[in-house]
């Protein structure tokens, strides 16, 4: 495998030619998820149909290392939320930024949408997930049930509060 400076990592909108891969890294990333839970993933129940509208829509967002496509993930907005979801990265490219700069590409382009905050849900059975957003600066505001699992509704504040000065 050749390698590559990680800090060129290259973050676009998908085409529609790579919904394969899309589905092939969200099915790759899902695999030890899936284990720890009591239901199969969401993510790899979706179909290529879906997949291939959030591409039409412009909510999909690929990761390239050189020409390969390592990773995925989707924004957008939901009245002045804004929701990243979906984080994948091919498991022989992990512990590399990768997710990371995912995220971070993710919160700039909703921040220049007017986000006023960012929400990510992640499953409370598999403790990375919700420990590598606690380390991007996200906090747990609620949790909740969906389909048998418990969720960690998870939030971080992009707007900075205005601070009143005391006479």
């Amino acid at each position: 495998m050749p390698i590559y400076n990680y800090s060129e990592i290259i973050i676009r909108r998908a085409h529609l030619s790579e919904v394969d891969v899309i589905k092939s890294i969200v099915k790759d990333a899902y695999t030890k998820v899936k284990k720890q839970l009591s239901r199969t993933p969401g993510a790899l129940q979706e179909g290529l149909d879906k997949i291939s509208r959030h591409i039409q829509m412009g909510t999909q967002y690929v990761a390239l290392v050189g020409d390969t496509v390592v990773g995925c993930m989707r924004v957008q907005m939901r009245g002045n939320t804004g929701v990243i979801s979906r984080v994948a990265v091919l498991s022989q490219y992990r512990k590399r930024k990768i997710g990371t700069r995912l995220v971070q590409y993710g919160e700039n382009l909703l921040e220049h949408m007017g986000a006023a905050y960012i929400e990510i849900d992640v499953y409370n059975a598999i403790e990375e997930q919700q420990k590598f957003y606690e380390n991007l600066g996200y906090e747990v505001i609620d949790r909740t049930v969906r389909e048998g699992e418990e969720i960690v509704v998870m939030q971080k504040h992009l707007l900075e509060e205005d601070v009143i000065e005391e006479d």
